[in-house]
């Protein structure tokens, strides 16, 4: 029984086969393509979509204008926090110059040392010590002065300084490479050129540092042993606060 079906349905095919080649014969594939052509929208064609559902419209002009609201003083707020806060600012930026100083001096003492040497070994350990101790600064800078990279203009050249002295400066030493050093120079120039022009025009004056002025100098190098002395975790230490 079940073979009866199948050659049964067998039979069907082929007689459809042969009916469809005994009629009118199939268009070819030039024709085809001819009639989709034939069935293109007009190019003046508009679709008549269907209407959004009440409530999901989008939002008036006015309504856009209140959510898209811009800070009527621009970055007059910025000025305005920086100059109160100069001096602040300022003294971060004297620990930037600091670990500048540092890394260079240390640096200088490891360049072209042999791998595996006293004085390489000198570096290695002082890196540890320099890297982690500069990437502490930043995060106790942030802490202490809470979304300083929205109240103050300083903050990005800070933070290109900082990497400089944590990554550029380092890595240069580490090759012993003489274009790094000079290309992580002028770099540091150019911050420095932004910043002092950026202060002068808050009519504050940029604290230069003069190697023939005695005093000048050992204040900065008081400056810099308190900049490289570890955080107090007692808690007994006083922390830098912007005035409000």
């Amino acid at each position: 029984m079940l073979v009866a079906r199948r050659v049964s349905l067998s039979l069907v095919v082929v007689l459809g086969f042969f009916g469809s080649a005994c009629g009118e014969p199939s268009p070819t594939l030039a024709e085809a393509l001819a009639a989709g052509e034939a069935e293109k929208l007009p190019p003046d064609f508009k679709p008549s979509p269907k209407p959004r559902p009440k409530g999901l419209d989008g939002p008036t002009d006015a309504e856009f204008k209140a959510w898209n609201r811009k800070d009527p003083e621009g970055e007059k707020h910025l000025y305005k926090w920086d100059k109160a806060n100069l001096g602040l600012l300022l003294g971060y930026w004297e620990d930037l110059q600091c670990f500048r100083e540092k890394v260079m001096e240390e640096g200088q003492k490891a360049f072209g040392a042999e791998p595996g040497t006293p004085i390489d070994e000198q570096w290695f350990q002082f890196k540890s010590m320099f890297i982690n101790h500069i990437n502490g600064w930043q995060q106790r800078m942030f802490a202490d002065v809470p979304k300083i990279d929205q109240k103050s203009k300083f903050i990005g050249d800070f933070l290109a300084a900082h990497e400089l002295a944590m990554n550029a400066y380092p890595k240069a030493y580490n090759e012993s490479d003489k274009v790094g050093l000079e290309k992580a120079d002028l770099q540091w120039m150019r911050i420095e050129q932004k910043l002092k022009k950026y202060t002068n025009q808050l009519g504050g004056e940029w604290p230069e540092l003069d190697p023939k002025n005695s005093k000048a100098m050992e204040k900065h190098a008081k400056h810099c042993t308190a900049a490289m002395t570890p955080p107090d975790r007692s808690g007994k230490a006083k922390k830098r606060r912007p005035r409000r």
